[in-house]
C-alpha cells in the first residue's frame, strides 16, 4: 500500500500556488521561444520549396505546402497567444493549462500526418521524435497528464501505421520503449522544476524579506532613511508637505529615565504620528528625529508647532518640536531640499521651546525626579 501511496504522489505531487505560476510562465516562455524558431525555420523551408516547385505542383506537392503552411499559421498563433499571456502581470493556470495542450495536441497530430506521409514513401521518420523530444525537454505536464498525452500521441502514430500495413516496418518495441522512456523524462522533469521553482520562490521570499527588514527601524518599525531614497518616486509632482518632529530633551529622558524608558518614548512617539498626520509617510529619521511625507496642506493636519503627551507607563512628560516645508518634488534631490526645508524649521521651533522663556535646560533639571 505504501508503494502505492508513493506512486499516486509521484504521478500527482502537490504543488503550491506560487510554485505552479513560475512553472506556468517557465513553459510559456519555452513555448514562445520554440514557436518562433519553428516559424522562421518553416518559413525558410516554404520560400525553398517554392522555388524548386513553380510551375509543376503535383498531387504531393500540394499536400506538402498545405502542411508547412498548416505548421506556420499554427507557431504564429502559438508565439502571438503565448507573448500576449506572458504580458500578463497574473498568468491563470486554467488558461495556460488549456492553452499548453492544444499547443501539443496540435504539434502532435501535425507531426503524425507528416511522419504517416514519410513511412507511406518508405522514407525515415524524424518529425514526431523531434516534435516528442521538443516537448518533453521544454513543456511540463503533471505526471500523470504527461503519461496519458504521451501515451495517446504514441498510439496516435501507430495506429494509421498499423492500418496502412500492419507496421511491418516499424520496430514496435523500440517506439514502446520510447513511449516509457518519454513518460519517465517527463515526469521526473516535472519534479525537479517543482524543487527548482521551490527553492526560486523560497529564495525571492527571503531576499525580499531581507529588503524590507533593511528598510525598516527595529525598535519603531517605521522606514528608516534607505526607504525614504526607495520612495522618493512617490512625491514626484505632487504637492508635498515635510514634517520634521524632534523629542525635546530627550538626552535628558535617557539619563534620568533609563534606556528602556526611552525605546519606549520612541515607540510611543512612531505610534502617534498617523494619528496626527493621517495617509503619510513616516520615516525614524534618526536618533529622536522622525519624518512624516504627506500630500495633504498643513491645515489638514496637525497644525501646531508642538506636541505633548505623557507617557503613561513611566509617568513622563514627553514634547515634541515640528517644523513644516511644502514643495513640489520632481526629483530625489528636490525631495531632500525640502527635508531640509522642514528640518530649519524645526530648529526655529526649538530655539522657541528651548528658551528661557519656556524654562530651557534649566527647567527640566529643575523638574523633581519620579521613581520608575
Amino acid at each position: 500500500m505504501k508503494l502505492i501511496r508513493k506512486f499516486i504522489r509521484f504521478m500527482n505531487p502537490s504543488i503550491d500556488k506560487k510554485v505552479q505560476a513560475d512553472i506556468d510562465r517557465r513553459s510559456l516562455n519555452s513555448i514562445h521561444v520554440i514557436s518562433l524558431i519553428c516559424l522562421l525555420f518553416e518559413v525558410v523551408m516554404l520560400i525553398i520549396f517554392l522555388s524548386t516547385h513553380i510551375g509543376h505542383m503535383d498531387h504531393n506537392a500540394v499536400i506538402s505546402l498545405v502542411c508547412v503552411s498548416y505548421c506556420i499559421v499554427l507557431c504564429g498563433f502559438s508565439s502571438f497567444l503565448s507573448l500576449r499571456m506572458l504580458r500578463k502581470k497574473d498568468l491563470p493556470h486554467d488558461r495556460f493549462f488549456l492553452f499548453k495542450i492544444f499547443f501539443f495536441t496540435a504539434f502532435t497530430v501535425w507531426a503524425i500526418f507528416v511522419d504517416y506521409r514519410h513511412y507511406c514513401r518508405g522514407d525515415q521518420m524524424l518529425t514526431f521524435y523531434a516534435v516528442n523530444l521538443v516537448m518533453i525537454c521544454f513543456i511540463i505536464f503533471r505526471p500523470w497528464i504527461g503519461c496519458l498525452l504521451i501515451s495517446a500521441s504514441f498510439a496516435g502514430l501507430f495506429i494509421p501505421l498499423y492500418l496502412y500495413n500492419g507496421a511491418a516496418d516499424l520496430e514496435v518495441l523500440n517506439l514502446a520503449l520510447l513511449a516509457l522512456a518519454s513518460i519517465a523524462s517527463n515526469a521526473i522533469r516535472c519534479h525537479v522544476q517543482i524543487r527548482v521553482s521551490t527553492n526560486r520562490m523560497q529564495l525571492l521570499e527571503a531576499n525580499k524579506a531581507l529588503q524590507t527588514a533593511s528598510r525598516r527601524d527595529g525598535l519603531t518599525g517605521l522606514q528608516n532613511r534607505l526607504a525614504l531614497d526607495a520612495d522618493a518616486f512617490r512625491m514626484k509632482g505632487r504637492n508635498t508637505t515635510a514634517y520634521m518632529i524632534d523629542i525635546n530633551y530627550f538626552k535628558e529622558l535617557n539619563d534620568r529615565y533609563g534606556h528602556i524608558a526611552g525605546d519606549t518614548i520612541l515607540r510611543d512617539v512612531s505610534e502617534t504620528l498617523p494619528h496626527m498626520f493621517p495617509g503619510g509617510y513616516y520615516y525614524r529619521y534618526g536618533g529622536d528625529e522622525f519624518l512624516v511625507l504627506t500630500h495633504k496642506p498643513p491645515e489638514k493636519n496637525y497644525g501646531s508647532d508642538t506636541y505633548d503627551f505623557t507617557q503613561e507607563k513611566y509617568g513622563v512628560k514627553v514634547s515634541l518640536s515640528i517644523g513644516n516645508a511644502q514643495g513640489n518634488p520632481e526629483n530625489a534631490e528636490d525631495l531632500f531640499d525640502l527635508i531640509s526645508r522642514a528640518d530649519k524649521a524645526l530648529y526655529i521651533t526649538k530655539s522657541r521651546t528651548h528658551s528661557a522663556e519656556f524654562g530651557g535646560h534649566d527647567r527640566r533639571k529643575a523638574e523633581p525626579q519620579p521613581s520608575v
